[in-house]
């Protein structure tokens, strides 16, 4: 019986050995077949070139990519570079990084309660109170409904006077360009635009009036007495501050830039008119902001015309030229650059590049901003390489014969992936 169980332990501990020997062979070609994989999958310089040209031959429409590096400068790849095409959303690149550049990144948006009763100690404001808005696109009814709250830890019980709502720090140019220019984007597209927004201005006429009355209702339920009319008007200068809504322009250039959110982007566009200008912000001094701006960094006037912020108009124009010099310039802005790149949405992962580029080298290794309108797609931003290089890029379709914008963003992909895949090794 012992020598029984003796043998079959030694069986038992050979078949253990087996395993163990076996699993280690497998292991070894699984990590032999990844490396041999990723080496051979690898993307050259020539390769990377040849594949894009080969590709761009089939294309039915105007074409123009830019690839640079981002560290050495140096030129990948380079087709139809000189030509203004429409950049769509792509804009939104410009109104961003003008805005990190001309506000700082300590700026902040605001939103501020004043009233003109200097003393208030007696938890009865006689007087009247103000919404003054600076402009901050993502102002919500969650927001007002703190300010509220915090109306209320000022002890103050009563208001004598009257609300008057001011959204002066922006024009009266709600629409925009909507229904300006001969078949540009049709009017039911262009946002609300306000000095005073609320909820991304959806579903009311009047969005600040919208806002003064929310505020009133929640100063109500707060136990805070309001007897007065809640009207238009401007806030008159030296009132006092009675509360402040900040929100850091890091947050506003996300929620514009992975969403791609015209009513922000066209909002920021106004207000870098107003900061860097003068109040009201209007898209005439914010296109005056952006030749200032370009001017500065070297972008020949001649090679872009942008009109407003978000991209939606079609006449916009811009070549591939200027915009991976403007990447380009970001990137060397080692303060800003993080915010600037984390705005950007991240293949595979969030913003409009959430279901792009899944399982391929590309997902999470491109941060970019995308661009669509009829017959125009666009593509641009930064990406990293095989080698953990940074690349620049931009990739522009214009005037499809028929509504491909699917099949093109396949193709910006693949392009994308290809850059993932390139190696100077």
């Amino acid at each position: 019986m012992i020598l029984l169980k003796k043998k079959i332990r030694e069986i038992t501990q050979s078949k253990i050995n087996y395993f163990w020997c076996f699993r280690n062979i497998v292991l070894f070609f699984i990590v032999f077949l990844f490396y041999v994989t990723n080496v051979y999958s690898q993307v050259s310089l020539q390769q990377l070139r040849d594949e894009i040209d080969n590709t761009v031959k089939g294309f039915d429409c105007e074409t123009s990519i830019s690839i640079v590096s981002a560290s050495k400068n140096d030129v990948l790849y380079q087709y139809n570079p000189d030509a203004k095409m429409i950049p769509a959303s792509v804009t939104k690149l410009i109104t961003s990084a003008a805005a990190l550049i001309k506000l700082g990144l300590s700026y902040n948006f605001k939103t501020i309660i004043f009233t003109d009763d200097n003393n208030i100690n007696d938890g009865v404001i006689n007087g009247n109170i103000y919404l003054k808005g600076y402009g901050d696109p993502d102002l919500s009814s969650e927001d007002l409904t703190q300010m509220a709250e915090k109306v209320a830890k000022l002890n103050i019980r009563k208001i004598t006077g009257n609300l008057i709502y001011d959204e002066s720090f922006l024009d009266d140019n709600y629409y925009s360009l909507s229904g300006i220019y001969v078949s540009d984007t049709d009017p039911m597209y262009w946002p609300y635009v306000s000095g005073l927004s609320i909820d991304k201005n959806k579903g009311t006429k009047n969005p600040a009036f919208y806002a003064a009355s929310y505020l009133i209702k929640e100063l109500n339920t707060l136990n805070i007495e309001f007897s007065g009319i809640i009207v238009p008007g401007s806030t008159p200068e030296s009132l006092k501050v009675l509360v402040k809504f900040l929100r850091p322009i890091s947050e506003v250039i996300s929620n514009m830039n992975k969403p791609s959110d015209n009513q922000s982007a066209i909002t920021v566009y106004k207000v870098l008119g107003a900061e860097i200008k003068s109040p009201p912000g209007s898209l005439k001094k914010g296109t005056e902001v952006i030749i200032d701006f370009f001017n500065s960094i070297g972008i020949s006037r001649d090679s872009y015309e942008i009109l407003e912020g978000s991209g939606l108009t079609r006449y916009n124009m811009v070549t591939s030229g200027a915009i991976t010099k403007l990447l380009k310039y970001m990137y060397d802005q080692i303060d800003i650059f993080d915010t600037f790149l984390n705005s950007l949405a991240i293949a595979g992962v969030d913003g409009t590049l959430a279901n792009r580029m899944k399982n391929t080298e590309a997902e999470h290794n491109v941060y970019a901003k995308t661009g669509t309108l009829n017959y125009v797609s666009t593509l641009a931003g930064y990406a990293i390489s095989r080698d953990n290089e940074l690349m620049i890029f931009y990739i522009a379709m214009n005037g499809f014969k028929k509504d491909k914008t699917a099949y093109y963003r396949k193709k910006q992909d693949r392009f994308c992936e290809l850059i993932c895949k390139f190696s100077r090794n």
